[in-house]
């Protein structure tokens, strides 16, 4: 929906996925705030901030017991939302290193006096800081996971997408807000590749385990999602159950023990149909025959180091407990204790030690990588409709009993507080809030071009220290629409020249000569326009970076009198020095040298 003057609020909905009693059609997940300048050219898009709509302010209560140590326990419900509240985004493109700067500044409050005080005080600190963080980090994988998911079109471009989700991956760490546009590109892309790798390794690696087990191996699709997460079947029959061989290095990976006929009694069964090679077909297909199963467990393929145990349908009480121990060492040693990084840092280098070996024998002991995986399955599990019932409501119930975190919300009330902040988001629009972000953007951005870097980092830093209070910003002007509109197409077309001077070979070999040739064309157009010397020269460096690369004659001169034009050097005795001398270049020459 348009957003004042030439802004746009974007919104994924999920179809068929509300938990509102009004509203079984849609959910709302995610509204992004995009300013377009008003045109559909892409090219001068900006995005400027992401809400998670699903997101459930915790209450009083669960702030409370966030900061008692050793309270490992889930409230359900956040505090009631109405349409009249406040949303805050998520993440401020406008103002990535803000979260940083309070985070320092938390650290440091931590450190010099929570720390040194009485032991209540210290672990109470360091417990409602250490949910909090968890909160934070649930939440960011939770808006990535939507993310990923989202379509992508005119309202939302793939690499829109893609930078969205990098930025909240850089988000989790404390100095990814200083990372550019580009570095974040290409974190999307190394990420997503490594993610790629995973998947793949687990998903080999689980199905070599069952096989050599004697179980099901069965991928789920939840919520849409395909390859991530996989569930084990075993068959209810007694003679098939004793013949399977206790491998206890299989069943270690697993995180499982083998089932017996005792575990097996009360289980709640499925008929599940089989193939002419006695393998499972999709469920709602007929098979040659059929076989009477019980699941395992549900596992999660996105762990870095091994398939991720996150239901055991038999018990979840030892995935909880281990969790809570880790927790609890880190609780009494941080927090009880008083064991610094610094003073005792011997303790942690053997915890470290610990951890890789335990890990290398199959723990998962990677808290982190624990909570994205679970924040992803929460999310998708929350959002599917098309798992059995049955059996995806015994995996709601198991899943339920893994939150350990007081400030967390229930999948469900978080949904049902969606249409709330969306419809705040509504009136956001309407009384001209989200145009007052938009244009007081747009005056920080203009302000922000040809600043040195030191001078950037310094607005940064008193934007932070003030708590958001001061913002460089350039007057408001009738013409700010247009300078925009050129500074932002000749810097995408700056970003894309970069990134195929970056690749080291001949640009006209990686990409298009056609998409090339334009976007020099382009360069050359609008850079002149800026007036800024800073862009006009680098400008320059890659035109030559290019035409040193480039093995087409065409495309060289092509680059050499752009070069020429985006430089302002426009004498004869420069175009005779960047442009060979062939039949094509003396006619240009003899033409006057315009082109």
């Amino acid at each position: 929906m348009p957003v004042g003057n030439g802004a746009e609020l974007a919104t994924l909905f999920c179809r068929g996925c509300s938990e509102a009693p009004n509203d079984t059609d849609n959910a709302p997940l995610l509204a992004v705030l995009k300013d377009s300048l008003g045109d559909q050219n892409v090219e001068n898009d900006r995005l400027l901030c992401v809400w998670l709509l699903s997101y459930a302010r915790p209450s009083v209560s669960q702030r409370v017991l966030s900061a008692v140590p050793f309270f490992y326990w889930r409230l359900n419900r956040g505090t009631r939302v109405t349409g009249s509240q406040r949303v805050r985004p998520l993440l401020d493109l406008t103002a990535l290193q803000h979260p940083m700067m309070t985070k320092m500044g938390r650290e440091i409050l931590q450190r010099s006096m929570f720390d040194t005080s009485a032991t209540p005080v210290r672990a109470s600190s360091r417990a409602y800081r250490t949910n909090e963080a968890d909160q934070e980090r649930l939440h960011l994988e939770q808006a990535i996971s939507y993310l990923h998911a989202a379509p992508s079109g005119d309202v939302l471009t793939k690499h829109q997408l893609e930078l969205l989700s990098a930025r909240l991956d850089l988000r989790k760490s404390l100095m990814g807000s200083f990372v550019s546009e580009r570095g974040a590109a290409r974190h999307g892309l190394a990420t997503d590749m490594q993610a790629e790798r995973i998947r793949e390794r687990n998903w080999e690696l689980l199905r070599q385990c069952a096989d050599k087990t004697g179980l099901y191996f069965e991928p789920i699709q939840v919520a849409g999602t395909s390859g991530r997460y996989v569930i084990l079947w075993t068959p209810v029959d007694s003679r098939r159950i004793a013949a399977m061989a206790d491998e206890r290095p299989i069943w270690k990976l697993l995180n499982l023990k083998p089932p017996s006929l005792r575990d097996l009694s009360g289980a709640r069964t499925y008929v599940r149909g089989l193939d002419e090679n006695g393998q499972l077909v999709p469920e709602g297909m007929e098979g040659e025959r059929t076989i009477r199963l019980a699941p395992l467990g549900v596992y999660s393929l996105t762990y870095p180091k091994l398939p991720l145990l996150l239901v055991d349908f038999r018990s979840n009480r030892h995935i909880r407990w281990r969790a809570i121990t880790q927790r609890s060492v880190n609780d009494v040693t941080a927090g009880v204790i008083g064991i610094s990084h610094f003073a005792n840092w011997y303790y942690y280098v053997a915890a470290d030690a610990y951890d890789f070996i335990a890990s290398r024998r199959g723990a998962a002991m990677n808290q982190s990588a624990r909570l994205d995986s679970y924040a992803q399955f929460r999310s998708r599990l929350a959002l599917d409709r098309t798992l059995e019932p049955t059996l995806r409501s015994d995996m709601v119930q198991r899943v339920k009993s893994l939150a350990m975190n007081p400030l967390e919300t229930a999948p469900e009330h978080e949904l049902l507080a969606a249409h709330a902040h969306f419809e705040g988001l509504l009136r956001a629009a309407e009384d001209g809030r989200l145009q007052g972000i938009v244009d007081k953007d747009r005056r920080a951005e203009l302000a922000a071009y040809g600043q040195s870097r030191p001078r950037m980092l310094w607005d940064s830093f008193l934007h932070a220290a003030s708590f958001g209070g001061y913002t460089h910003r350039a007057p408001a002007e009738p013409s700010t629409l247009a300078q925009l509109d050129v500074l932002r197409r000749a810097q995408f077309q700056l970003d894309f020249l970069d990134r195929l001077a970056e690749k080291g070979t001949a640009p006209e070999v990686s990409f298009e000569i056609d998409q090339i040739r334009r976007s020099v064309a382009e360069l050359e157009r609008l850079a002149p326009l800026t007036g800024l010397e800073k862009l006009q020269q680098h400008a320059a460096e890659t035109l030559e970076r290019l035409q040193s690369q480039s093995l087409d004659q065409g495309l060289q001169q092509e680059l050499a009198l752009a070069r020429v034009q985006v430089s302002g050097e426009g004498t004869s005795a420069a175009l005779t020095q960047v442009v060979p001398d062939t039949p094509t270049s003396r006619g240009f020459r003899q033409a006057g040298g315009t082109k």
